[in-house]
């Protein structure tokens, strides 16, 4: 795992690169410093970038006090559902190789 590094006298994201949100998944993370014009419109804090769902390719942008974990529940059921999907893409890409090889000894 790679790992990224800020400077000392910032303070660590809550939330990392990759997380699953109740509002969708996080793919970018900003600090804005004191002293910046982001600061000034933001606040002293993160902001999160969030891809919304799979299908879309904008992201929105929340504060960090307006991200909603999911639950355990919830984690847990995500993971599962991705488990489902990966066994779909395993089975297509099973029957496809088959269809190769069947053509190739015709």
């Amino acid at each position: 795992m790679k790992n990224i590094s800020f400077p000392n006298h910032w303070e660590s994201p809550k939330y990392q690169l990759g997380q699953q949100m109740k509002q969708g998944q996080i793919v970018g993370i900003e600090y804005h410093p004191p002293g910046t014009k982001r600061e000034s419109i933001f606040g002293e804090n993160w902001t999160y970038c969030l891809l919304m769902n799979d299908l879309d390719s904008d992201v929105e942008i929340f504060r960090e006090q307006n991200l909603q974990p999911l639950s355990r529940v919830e984690l847990l059921s995500e993971i599962e559902s991705k488990k489902a999907l990966l066994e779909v893409y395993q089975n297509n890409i099973a029957a496809m190789s088959e269809l190769i090889e069947e053509s190739q000894h015709d």
